[in-house]
């Protein structure tokens, strides 16, 4: 028996079943399903089902029924909501869908702030990618640059950053204080660029810094950065770690 199959038997038992749940069951009948709006729900639904993952698909009847029951949404935009929801949970297989005609999935994005940069609502972070957490600022420890990126995580992480691409996830953001985080990540894109599979302004390369007191040891640090990053030619995005408060702005 076919997934699809059950899923649009159990949906359609659950629309015509007029036994009544307490309100204290855990099992409470969503009550849009019990609506008119259930069989077109369910028609929604069973057109992604051999795609929509177990856990997806509890998480859309969820926001759903918080759709119907709390914000008494428009039918026409209900049934739009669905249709969307049910697009968006199939996202992994229209990854792995080679086929001309198939709908891929790419990571919406908005503007960042107040900046005209078109941000992917996911981001692509460097803080457990690395091969090392030694930070530079230990001359005795630190990694060795060379080794660093000729590692099987180094092969990884281009990999990683490759499948982000395909999804249209284009903001890479990273640390000198990540260990060897920076090191890799400006390597790998810049492997990339080279090997013409994205473009420098095709992506947004976001690192930190920490904010200091003394001028002088501030631009210390950040040459130590930009000695890393350098490579990509700019840093989109400059941010700072730990400020907490307003003496540290």
């Amino acid at each position: 028996m076919s997934r699809r199959f059950d899923l649009k038997k159990s949906l359609s038992s659950i629309i015509s079943s007029e036994e009544k749940k307490s309100d204290d069951d855990d099992n409470k009948v969503p009550t849009f399903l019990t609506s008119s709006l259930g069989p077109k729900v369910a028609a929604i639904l069973d057109k992604h089902a051999e795609s929509i993952h177990d856990d997806s698909f509890l998480k859309i009847i969820r926001q759903l029924e918080f759709w119907y029951a709390d914000q008494k949404l428009p039918e026409e935009d209900f049934l739009a909501l669905a249709e969307r929801l049910a697009k968006i949970a199939c996202w992994r297989e229209n990854l792995t869908n080679d086929s001309p005609d198939a709908e891929k999935f790419t990571i919406p994005k908005v503007r960042f702030g107040k900046t005209e940069l078109q941000m992917p609502i996911v981001t692509c972070g460097g803080m457990r990618v690395q091969e090392t957490w030694i930070p530079d600022v230990m001359p005795l420890l630190r990694s060795n640059k060379s080794k660093v990126v000729k590692s099987a995580s180094q092969d990884n992480l281009k990999n990683v950053i490759m499948s982000c691409l395909k999804i249209g996830l284009n903001h890479f953001e990273t640390a000198r204080f990540y260990g060897s985080s920076e090191i890799q990540f400006v390597a790998a894109l810049v492997d990339l660029m080279n090997e013409g599979v994205v473009k420098r302004e095709d992506f947004i390369f976001q690192t930190k810094v920490f904010p200091m007191e003394n001028k002088s040891d501030f631009v210390k640090q950040w040459n130590a950065s930009w000695s890393n990053v350098e490579k990509l030619g700019f840093v989109d995005l400059l941010s700072f770690h730990c400020v907490s408060d307003d003496k540290l702005v």
